[in-house]
């Protein structure tokens, strides 16, 4: 506009005045045209009507003498008002006019033309009827004439004023603008050997010596880096050196701390073993229990008969027949005790197998996981937390069941150490289902104390344990993490909020990768 760039201040300011005025001036002028047509209205609409009644009144002696000549004057009267476009006398016997006078070459906006038609009455009869047309016409025409004297009045004024703002603005804000724009610049290009002055004591000239005091702060900023850029290659070359040593400790170290990890993993893997044993022991104490103590009744029995066979004692069919009836009983319970304690030893052989062999073969999902529940229980055993199970038969894999069997053995341990620590009772359910043709879902939920955010993004992390201290590792959840991901191809996801308990949720592929060497 007039030639100013769009991104220049005197575009911006222009073009904020002529909104500023323009717009306003046009809301203003167009509010004041709807007004004074809705008034223009009004007042033809009331004039109208007094004018009618006042032409029919006049009219009925003139139409009741049957004289057009007398009432054509009292109708031109009333035509010199330019409103009036047309007045029409009717008689109700005649069909043609009585009298009918309508203004030469009027095209009047039929929008703002009212008409009304009124009785002209004779002693209380109606001799004809009074039709009068009239029009705001004249009376808009003449606003309208007003409202553009005062729009060429408003633009010589906004004319003015431009003028008048566009000197100030350019002797007081732009001109010292574009000195300081120009100073940026040659600070920007790193000519800083020419000072910045700018006149006067206003916002622009306390800018242009704030702009000064940093051109001075800028080459005494660069003579001290000059000076220190003398001894930078001795600093480099020093902290090179001490850079070098730090790593060769930080590798060394590292090594170190990742042969002590390996070692706390397998020892955290022989631990979970171990956590088997002593459960399988504790199981078998039991039946073995029970069988010895069939045994050591058995032969006291037997000891009797012998006495009574050696002793020349009559043998009574009834003291045989006890006999026979205990052994078969104390037959019967033995073999279920020593059955019982086969299928504990061929299941924790199974389980430590698979556990460290780390064999791959084919399994039923639901029947490992039974395997897995049979060395973990006597941990639950005399506590108030149950395990409950839902288990999905016929489940096929082809996986790696001792890994299988190792992370839900950590996983209900957790449950049991930490989920349930302080609480009075508590549920974990184990639920394995088919997700798809080539996934199965595993998934290991307690009702338990739960964990906030802060821990559960960390759970998988190695050494990270809120035992610290008290015998944790903080390995357990690495090792589920490592072998679920790693060796079973799955993913795991954690679910936990405080007081909500947590949901360990396994996606595992039916079957599972093939593992590479290492």
């Amino acid at each position: 506009m007039f030639g100013w760039p769009r991104n220049s201040l005197t575009f911006a300011v222009v073009l904020a005045l002529l909104l500023g005025l323009l717009l306003p001036t046009t809301a203003v002028l167009l509010y004041d045209s709807q007004k004074t047509r809705a008034t223009a209205m009004e007042e033809l609409k009331r004039d109208l009507s007094r004018a009618t009644e006042v032409m029919a009144l006049s009219l009925a002696e003139p139409v009741w003498q049957v004289s057009p000549d007398l009432a054509d004057p009292m109708v031109k009267a009333q035509m010199d008002d330019p409103r009036f476009v047309s007045v029409q006398v009717v008689e109700p016997a005649s069909s043609a006019p009585f009298l009918s006078q309508q203004r030469a070459g009027d095209s009047t906006d039929d929008d703002l033309v009212l008409s009304q038609t009124r009785p002209i009455q004779r002693d209380g009869r109606e001799i004809a009827k009074l039709t009068v047309h009239m029009s705001a016409a004249p009376l808009l025409e003449a606003k309208r004439a007003e409202v553009w004297r005062t729009v060429w009045r408003s633009g010589l004024t906004l004319t003015l004023s431009l003028v008048l703002m566009l000197w100030v603005l350019q002797r007081y804000v732009l001109r010292p603008m574009t000195e300081l724009t120009g100073a940026a610049e040659a600070l920007a290009a790193g000519r800083l050997e020419q000072p910045l002055h700018v006149g006067g004591a206003d916002e622009i000239a306390r800018v242009g010596v704030a702009m000064e005091r940093m051109r001075q702060a800028l080459l005494s900023a660069f003579e001290a880096l000059r000076q220190h850029n003398l001894n930078l290659e001795e600093m480099v070359a020093q902290r090179t050196a001490e850079l070098t040593a730090s790593n060769a400790e930080l590798s060394e170290a590292l090594q170190t701390l990742q042969k002590a990890q390996r070692e706390l993993v397998e020892s955290e893997k022989l631990a979970s073993l171990g956590r088997l044993v002593a459960g399988v022991a504790h199981e078998l104490n039991t039946p073995l229990g029970n069988a010895l103590t069939v045994v050591s009744a058995l032969e006291d029995r037997y000891r009797q008969l012998e006495a009574l066979l050696g002793g020349g004692v009559q043998l009574r069919r009834s003291t045989l027949e006890d006999l026979a009836r205990d052994t078969r009983r104390g037959q019967d319970i033995l073999q279920r005790n020593v059955q019982k304690a086969a299928d504990l030893v061929r299941d924790f052989k199974q389980v430590a197998i698979d556990q460290t062999a780390d064999l791959r073969r084919d399994f039923d999902l639901g029947k490992v996981v039974d395997d897995v529940l049979v060395m973990v229980e006597p941990s639950f055993k005399h506590t108030p937390f149950v395990i409950d199970t839902d288990l999905c038969r016929g489940l096929a894999m082809n996986s790696y069941p001792g890994a299988l069997g190792q992370v839900l053995t950590n996983l209900l341990m957790n449950a049991l150490l930490h989920g349930f620590e302080g609480l009075a009772q508590g549920r974990v359910r184990v639920h394995c289902a088919r997700l798809s043709d080539t996934e199965a879902e595993l998934s290991v939920i307690d009702d338990g104390r739960g964990m906030d955010e802060s821990v559960r993004r960390r759970i998988f992390d190695p050494f990270f344990t809120t035992k610290l201290g008290t015998g944790g590792s903080g390995l357990g959840m690495h090792i589920v993490h490592s072998i679920v991901t790693n060796v079973l191809g799955g993913q795991i996801e954690v679910r936990s909020a405080p007081g909500q308990g947590t949901q360990m949720l396994m996606r595992l592929p039916l079957v599972a990768p093939q593992r590479t060497g290492g």
